[in-house]
């Protein structure tokens, strides 16, 4: 699609929507740093328990100043301290297990006390991903819109730890119609993949919260400012995918030619740094660049140089 086209496409949407896309920057913060939503939600998902819950600091550093930083999208803590990390994705990103787990180390870290005496009894850390792309690709995974991973003992067949979990929600995946829809996981995903599209929610979506998730995304609420930023936060999504998915595109057939397993490898790496490079011509801030891509702070400045 050119430059133009589609340009003129995100005109139309935004001129003609009834709602705000919540797989943006904006719509996804909008909706969901309203505990009203955020909690009901959390419960719904993860199959929780959750009465109340506190947002933290987005912005989470390594013991010492030259480690990398997590920048999440939003982060939570119970009353009871466990910890939730919700990150929402629109584009494709090549490592993005790895970087759940990685998001997942630093809530993890930060449980450690300043001082000696500590018996490492953890609060149980959860990484919630909601995903515009599929990670899950193998034949019986097909249909599994919500995967559940957690540590598992192999012989035993038992649970290792409840201490790290991670639940990736894979949109694509999900395939029912309006008329389908049963469970509240059912709710969630339809007015997450389809609410900017429709005109009117579907008759059988009821309930408290998910009536409060429509009025909260509807646009004739938005105020000037907001919908400003909201306009800009539907462009940027769709040009930093349109970006990174021909990016990757280009790395992945480049590193093929040069063979199957190695070529692969390097194919993916050569797609992120094509990525960065594309992102910083476009004077995007590396701190918004590292949400983006699986490379380093360090990598990324490097690039920035050549």
């Amino acid at each position: 699609m050119s430059q133009q086209k589609k340009n003129t496409s995100i005109d139309k949407e935004l001129e003609q929507s009834v709602f705000i896309n919540p797989l943006t920057d904006f719509g996804f913060k909008k909706l969901f740093l309203n505990k009203e939503l955020m909690i009901p939600f959390l419960n719904d998902i993860v199959r929780a328990d959750i009465k109340d819950i506190q947002y933290e600091p987005t912005e989470g550093y390594g013991f010492w100043p030259q480690e990398r930083k997590a920048i999440f999208d939003i982060m939570c803590t119970t009353v009871d301290g466990d910890n939730f990390i919700v990150e929402m994705q629109l584009g494709n990103q090549s490592w993005f297990c790895d970087r759940a787990l990685f998001y997942a180390s630093h809530a993890i870290r930060k449980q450690a006390p300043r001082k000696k005496n500590w018996d490492y009894q953890l609060k149980p850390v959860y990484v919630v991903a909601i995903l515009n792309f599929k990670v899950f690709k193998e034949r019986d995974s097909k249909n599994t819109v919500i995967e559940r991973v957690s540590l598992y003992r192999e012989k035993a067949k038992k649970q290792y730890s409840d201490k790290l979990n991670m639940i990736f929600v894979e949109l694509p995946k999900f395939r029912k119609k309006g008329a389908d829809l049963q469970t509240k996981e059912d709710n969630w995903m339809y007015l997450l993949k389809h609410i900017y599209k429709l005109k009117t929610p579907p008759a059988n979506i009821t309930g408290k919260v998910f009536k409060l998730f429509i009025e909260e995304a509807r646009k004739e609420f938005l105020t000037q400012e907001e919908m400003e930023t909201y306009s800009k936060s539907l462009k940027q999504s769709y040009e930093v995918m349109s970006i990174a998915n021909y990016a990757r595109f280009e790395g992945m057939e480049e590193g093929l030619l040069k063979g199957e397993k190695r070529g692969r490898k390097e194919g993916l790496l050569e797609g992120e740094k094509r990525v960065v490079r594309k992102l910083l011509q476009k004077g995007m801030a590396v701190d918004e660049i590292l949400s983006f891509t699986g490379l380093s702070r360090e990598q990324v400045i490097e690039l920035s140089k050549n």
